[in-house]
């Protein structure tokens, strides 16, 4: 009985034993692996949460560099030069220059072409371009092509930018302006490695290019430099403008910091704040509204300059308030941004401003531009008594005379009845130069009339200057009276002895503008005066070679401070014109000489009168 029992005892321990070992059931192990799963998935989003990938917090700008193909320039020389005429010596004198100049000879012409915006030799300048040896003439043709924005070096430019290492840094800047003005976008990803490189002498001109030609890729690429330590207050400077000109909005929030933040450098946060109004996001408003009441002009101009951006009540307030700041700084943005916004009802504000003895010249200068853009009847009506008010001076009306003419909303004929009374004495002639000078620039057919007084002058800038708007306008009406002047310069035989006495003071001298409207004529009527308006005589207004006998005026003395980053528009200098004018107009013709020779025959004369 007793080994019974003990078997008993044995086969439910060994049982018990057995039950231990075995395996968990189906549903034990779902429920376990479930829990392990949930454990696991919280675990992993919980990483991604707190502990970002590195390669998703910071973005990899992945794009390799391109090399553009070459290609000729988009406008083709042959096509103006086809309207020239055979006989403009200033064509074949300038081709002469490319074959056969000095490198001088050739830097001065490309200045020349370039400042005139001159068409005729694209093409020669492109093919010297591709022969030329000398590093400053390749930056004089870089320079021309920049500004006609033709993309035909731009596999130069752009493999200059992707290797700048070999080359001087004056033709690496001239390829940064270059790929920006002409919109070379190949050049992007090498602009974003000379900025991932951080090298200073490259880091601003190419941060800078890059804020013309980025898109999106590059302001996230940009995006990872607002918290960087180690840029230069200048880098941080070139940034703030760049991220708001590329509109980097993922550094909206950063930005409207800086901004805000009083402890920042005073030039980062300048440029800050007008970022933020850049990226017209609705939230910058009010910030920048709160930011108008510092007491920095200068970081109240900025202000001004990113609240233009937004277009609506809030942000013409503004401008209107600003009208009346203390700071001219202020005051001329103001203006400025009246204009550009349209703001008609600011004109009596401006009227005010040009009134105001104590106002600053460039505000007021500024004014009477805003005044002639806006053309309302108040304004126009002010502009036309400023030019018939005896008490103010020529230089303020040649002022007001050039901005009516360049809008041409009204008061052509007040402006052209000021030059007619100008003619009648030479007390005012300074003030008839400088008003030529506007007339010459447009050629339209109201100015006919005073074309032929100008020409009818016995003056000789006065003349020259007639020369000048005809060219412009190729008036019918006046070509008998240029032919007559230019006929002069024809005459090589010396003068009878029998008309050697019909002259009171010895030998008549030859029309001082002779050579010059022979020069204008010889000009097709057919050709584009605005391709050609620069040659030999500068005929359009506003250049400033030795044989023209309407020189530009200098500009003003008083601008805007630099660091405004506003500056007023040149006004006219009547003495300057005046004087640029006659010295010119002498130089032309070797007047300067004959002149004193005359002077010498008067005296003869009339001493030997007085035996």
């Amino acid at each position: 009985m007793k080994n019974i029992f003990f078997i008993l005892i044995f086969v439910v321990s060994a049982v018990h034993v057995y039950a231990q070992e075995l395996p968990a059931t189906p549903s034990e192990q779902t429920v376990d692996s479930s829990f392990e799963q949930i454990e696991r998935t919280a675990s992993d989003v919980t990483e991604q949460t707190v502990q970002p990938k590195k390669e998703d917090a910071e973005f990899k700008y992945k794009i390799e560099k391109i090399y553009p193909e070459p290609k000729r320039p988009s406008v083709k020389s042959e096509s103006f030069l086809a309207q020239a005429d055979e006989s403009d010596s200033y064509v074949k004198e300038c081709s002469d220059t490319f074959r056969y100049g000095l490198e001088e000879d050739i830097a001065t012409l490309l200045d020349e072409l370039t400042k005139n915006d001159d068409l005729r030799f694209v093409d020669p300048i492109y093919d010297l371009f591709q022969s030329t040896k000398s590093p400053s003439i390749r930056n004089k043709i870089l320079a021309y092509f920049t500004k006609l924005k033709d993309p035909c070096l731009a596999d130069y430019a752009v493999a200059v930018i992707n290797d700048p290492y070999d080359e001087k840094k004056d033709t690496v800047d001239a390829c940064f302006k270059y790929v920006a003005a002409a919109g070379c976008t190949e050049a992007v990803p090498g602009l974003v490695d000379l900025v991932d490189k951080e090298e200073e002498r490259y880091f601003n001109g190419a941060l800078s290019a890059l804020g013309d030609l980025g898109g999106r890729e590059e302001a996230l690429f940009l995006s990872s430099y607002i918290d960087r330590d180690d840029l230069t207050v200048a880098q941080r400077q070139s940034l703030m403008r760049v991220l708001g000109k590329i509109k980097a909005v993922e550094t909206w929030d950063k930005l409207s910091e800086i901004a805000q933040d009083e402890d920042e450098n005073s030039f980062v946060r300048m440029y800050a704040a007008e970022a933020i109004g850049a990226m017209e996001k609705s939230e910058s408003e009010d910030i920048l509204l709160d930011l108008f009441e510092s007491d920095d002009p200068n970081f109240r101009v900025y202000v001004l300059k990113g609240m233009s951006y937004f277009h609506d009540s809030k942000a013409d307030a503004l401008v209107m308030q600003a009208l009346r700041d203390s700071q001219y700084k202020v005051r001329l943005e103001a203006v400025e941004s009246a204009g550009k916004r349209d703001m008609k009802e600011a004109v009596p504000y401006l009227i005010y401003r040009c009134r105001d003895k104590n106002e600053q010249k460039a505000v007021k200068d500024k004014c009477y531009k805003e005044i002639a853009r806006l053309n309302t009847k108040e304004g126009n009506e002010y502009l036309v008594e400023v030019l018939k008010d005896k008490k103010i001076g020529d230089t303020t009306k040649v002022t007001v005379a050039a901005n009516l003419l360049e809008f041409n909303h009204a008061g052509t004929d007040a402006v052209i009845e000021l030059a007619r009374e100008s003619l009648k004495s030479d007390v005012t002639k300074k003030l008839r130069y400088a008003l030529g000078k506007e007339f010459a620039k447009y050629g339209r057919p109201e100015f006919e009339e005073i074309c032929s007084e100008y020409i009818a002058s016995e003056d000789v800038a006065t003349q020259g200057t007639g020369l000048d708007i005809w060219a412009k306008g190729r008036y019918e009406g006046n070509r008998a009276s240029v032919e007559l002047i230019a006929a002069d310069a024809e005459e090589k035989e010396e003068p009878s002895a029998e008309n050697k006495k019909t002259y009171q003071f010895g030998v008549k001298k030859k029309n001082a503008n002779a050579k010059k409207a022979k020069r204008i004529l010889e000009q097709s009527a057919s050709k584009p005066v605005d391709a050609v308006s620069h040659a030999d005589e500068n005929i359009s207004a506003g250049s400033k070679t030795s044989s023209d006998v309407n020189a530009a005026p200098a500009t003003e003395k008083e601008t805007a401070p630099a660091d405004n980053d506003v500056s007023a528009d040149n006004s006219v200098s009547v003495d300057n014109v005046a004087s640029e004018s006659e010295t010119s107009a002498a130089v032309e013709s070797g007047s300067v000489v004959e002149q004193a020779s005359e002077t010498e025959t008067v005296s003869a004369s009339v001493s030997e009168a007085a035996k």
